[in-house]
């Protein structure tokens, strides 16, 4: 019988298959840091942190990067309708968003989906809520996924999970350094600027190697940049949905959520044809809506409404 990979191992497999074109390099990095991956009993709250020896993250945390993928994928269908027609109409999003009858129902359900994936964070275990009927268990099989559907978004689930762990590993780096160079407390780097340090290099690792490996399998540069960077996207809104409403605007050893969506979803340089615009103008809506904010915005694209809406959230 084959022994069963330990959980570094588990997290440096997915960390390759994320970045198959850096897969060597990660790899050394991994092996001349030597840390540790330690997955303690779920508690409540989330956890995902690291220290300079280990990179510590729970079960459920896990389930909660699954189930808010899932379900912020139904961003598309409830709100790309109105944005559509606020293109087209030269209509702010607001008025075109009152005008779709049919969102209502939709927009109920996808709320519903959210709390539900709040709640996990309340909870001491998956096991003590609901979880969906219509979304699946998490798996690290993706065969054993029964369409096309929940193939793709399991993609994106594993990227945004992907950026996670490399934000921590980051951060790993950052705690070596510190220890091997003694650096005196007062001069290490700000701890909030840390944070956004290590989203720019999780965002970089995923990005950067991007041309060598769409020569190498026959994709265009675009192709991969747009899956890449939608991934990072759902990591960006379930880093949101993980972070307190009380701490949107920073403090301590942490900025602004919304600098930090920036970091994350800001400068990309695709057509403003992708599907990766459409994509994250939904995913924006959804955060804004679900702060009961209105949407006053006009755009003549879904590029233009991202770059608003971005803004918008800082």
């Amino acid at each position: 019988m084959a022994d069963t990979p330990s959980d570094r191992t588990i997290v440096l497999n997915l960390l390759r298959g994320a970045v198959p074109e850096r897969a060597d390099e990660i790899s050394k990095l991994w092996l001349d840091h030597g840390q540790a991956v330690e997955v303690p009993p779920s508690a409540q709250g989330s956890t995902m942190n690291a220290t300079s020896k280990r990179i510590k993250f729970d079960t459920k945390t896990v389930d909660f990067f699954w189930l808010i993928g899932f379900s912020a994928w139904r961003a598309i269908e409830v709100y790309a309708p109105a944005l559509t027609l606020a293109i087209i109409n030269g209509a702010t999003v607001e008025a075109a968003l009152n005008v779709d009858e049919e969102r209502g129902q939709f927009e109920q359900d996808y709320k519903q989906r959210i709390a539900s994936a709040q709640s996990l964070l309340d909870a001491a275990d998956t096991s003590d809520i609901g979880w969906p009927d219509d979304v699946p268990m998490p798996t690290d099989r993706r065969e054993s996924l029964t369409n096309g559907q929940d193939m793709a978004v399991f993609d994106l689930v594993a990227l945004g999970l992907a950026f996670a762990l490399l934000h921590e590993f980051k951060h790993v780096q950052a705690r070596a350094l510190e220890a091997t160079e003694h650096i005196p407390e007062k001069e290490r780097q700000d701890r909030a600027e840390e944070e956004m340090a290590c989203d720019t290099w999780a965002r970089d690792f995923l990005t950067s190697g991007i041309a060598r490996y769409a020569s190498a399998n026959d994709h265009s540069y675009a192709q991969v940049e747009q899956k890449r960077a939608m991934g990072i996207a759902f990591a960006a809104v379930t880093i949101h949905a993980m972070t307190p409403r009380h701490a949107h605007w920073g403090g301590g050893d942490y900025p602004p959520i919304g600098d930090r969506l920036e970091a994350m979803i800001g400068g990309y340089n695709l057509p403003d044809a992708s599907p990766f615009w459409v994509f994250t103008a939904c995913l924006l809506v959804s955060l804004m809506r679900q702060d009961g904010r209105r949407l006053e915005y006009t755009g003549a694209s879904f590029r233009e409404f991202v770059l608003t809406l971005l803004a918008e959230l800082r």
